[in-house]
This record gives C-alpha cells, sequence and structure tokens, in this order.
C-alpha cells in the first residue's frame, strides 16, 4: 500500500469532489419534508406532514407537467438513443478512412456547445426573418419557436444534432474491439455486409446497448432542462413545461426552497424506480444487467 501511495493521492481528489459535492448535500433534502425558514435553518424548522408533495401532487397542472416530461423523455431516449447507434453502425462501414475522420470531428463538434449557443442558432435558423429555412426554401413565414405544436419536433431535433456524435463514440469503440476473424469468415461463408452489421456487430455490441439504454430509463422524469430552458418561451409552456422547468421557478423564482426540494425528490425517486425495474426485467429477458 505504501508503494501505491501515490496512486491513492490520485484517487483521493476525485474521491473528496463527490463527497463534498454529491454526498454531503443530501443532507438538504430534508427541507422537502419541512416547512423551511432560513433563519431557523434545516434542523430548526417544523416538520410539514408531506404538505410540499400533496401541494405538488393536487396542483392544477400537475398532469401537464408530468405529460409533457414524460412525452419529451420517451422521444429523447428512443430517438437519441437509437440514433448514435445506427449513426456509428454506418460510419463503421465507411472504408475512406479521411472521409470518416471528417465526418466524425463535425458531428462531435456540437457537444461541446454550451446550450445557449445552440439556443441561439436554433432561433436565428427558424427566425421568420432570417431563418434560413424560410429565406432559402421560399416556404411561408411563421415563426416555429412560438408555435406549442412545433416546440417539442424542435427539442429532439436539436438533441438528435447535439448529442448523435458523441453519442456514437462508445458503440465505436465496442465495434473497434470486435474479432476480425469473424468478419472474415463470414465473407468466405458468403455473408454480405448486412449480415454481417446484423448477425455480428450488432449482437457484439448489445451488452453495452443493454447496460446504456438501462441507464438511460432513470431519466424517465427528465426531459432536459439546459435545452428546454434556453429553447422554451412563454408561449409554447402548454408543450413546454416540464416538472424541472416548473421546480425551477418555484425554487429561485418563488423561494419555495423546500416545495422545489420535494418536487426534485419525487422526479429522482421515479427515475431510481424505473432504473431498478428496467433493470429488473431485461435481466431476465436475456441476462444482461448493470447490476
Amino acid at each position: 500500500m505504501v508503494k501505491m501511495k501515490e496512486f491513492y493521492l490520485i484517487i483521493l481528489i476525485p474521491f473528496t469532489l463527490m463527497v463534498v459535492f454529491d454526498y454531503i448535500p443530501m443532507y438538504g433534502v430534508l427541507i422537502a419534508f419541512k416547512d423551511f425558514k432560513i433563519n431557523k435553518g434545516i434542523i430548526g424548522s417544523d416538520w410539514n406532514n408531506f404538505e410540499h408533495f400533496r401541494k405538488f401532487f393536487n396542483d392544477l397542472y400537475f398532469w401537464r407537467y408530468v405529460g409533457n416530461t414524460f412525452r419529451i423523455a420517451f422521444l429523447r431516449i428512443t430517438i437519441c438513443f437509437v440514433a448514435p447507434i445506427i449513426f456509428a453502425l454506418l460510419l463503421n462501414e465507411v472504408k475512406q478512412m479521411r472521409f470518416k475522420k471528417i465526418v466524425q470531428t463535425i458531428s462531435y463538434l456540437p457537444h461541446f456547445m454550451s446550450w445557449v449557443v445552440i439556443a441561439g442558432f436554433v432561433y436565428q435558423l427558424l427566425s421568420p426573418q432570417y431563418g434560413l429555412i424560410i429565406v432559402k426554401l421560399g416556404g411561408e413565414a411563421k415563426f416555429f419557436m412560438g408555435d406549442p405544436k412545433m416546440f417539442v419536433t424542435v427539442l429532439i431535433s436539436s438533441f438528435l444534432w447535439q448529442g448523435i456524435g458523441w453519442g456514437s463514440v462508445v458503440y465505436l469503440a465496442s465495434i473497434a474491439g470486435i474479432d476480425s476473424t469473424m468478419y472474415e469468415s463470414a465473407e468466405i461463408d458468403g455473408a454480405n455486409r448486412f449480415h454481417c452489421v446484423w448477425h455480428i456487430t450488432l449482437p457484439s455490441i448489445m451488452p453495452m446497448i443493454t447496460i446504456l439504454f438501462i441507464l438511460s430509463l432513470r431519466g424517465i422524469l427528465s426531459a432536459g432542462f439546459d435545452p428546454i430552458f434556453n429553447l422554451s418561451n412563454d408561449l409554447v409552456l402548454e408543450t413546454a413545461d416540464v416538472i424541472e422547468t416548473y421546480s425551477f421557478r418555484q425554487g429561485l423564482y418563488n423561494a419555495k426552497y423546500g416545495y422545489s426540494a420535494a418536487i426534485g425528490l419525487f422526479q429522482n425517486l421515479v427515475g431510481l424506480s424505473f432504473l431498478f425495474g428496467s433493470n429488473f426485467i431485461i435481466k431476465k429477458i436475456n441476462n444482461q444487467g448493470i447490476f
């Protein structure tokens, strides 16, 4: 152990950060069950007998928040989860290495942009006055970002553009680890490229797909605060207002910290139940899971 002290010191830094910023703040979740007063502190505040949870469940727009969250999260998980897999499979078939690297680099770049920048780009692109789609194609001038029916489409398209390249990295790495002799044997037996992808590549990366899919289900009640907050406006709240944005408004705008904490706790508990439930079901089906 003494000989490995340098490595333990290296591990100590991220471990300390994790404890300070991830575990110690869990103490603050108590305000979800209390009538929190700043002058009394968390311990000194009175218990509220689950009043915050009852208030949230009885909110007039409760089902709108939940419905919007589930709809956006479901589309995000299905479309934005499958797209990187297809993109990785297609990219793996490209034989021109120079072209392949250029495509990879271009597809990765949006991942490193903040959603503030992406939102500004989307607003300009879909602007009725300056938007490239309207100006170049001669379509009818329309403010897409002010249309509630178009918001989810714009949001998911932005998710897809921002994450498809980066999401394919892990699949490309898994594909790179597949034994090339399996493809050679299949080609000798008369298999074409589609047969190789379907019977060799996909089964080989299926464990990775399974693990990432299970982990993605924990965010079933997390539609994505950053993109929604930056892309939405008052005109599209009908379809854009989700649990996270509602919790944000209650916590920071209205200073209802306990109420906001209760909403966040409810959201995390639902996500945790989906994580364990999906892992149990998938493990029963194909004996693969994360634990």
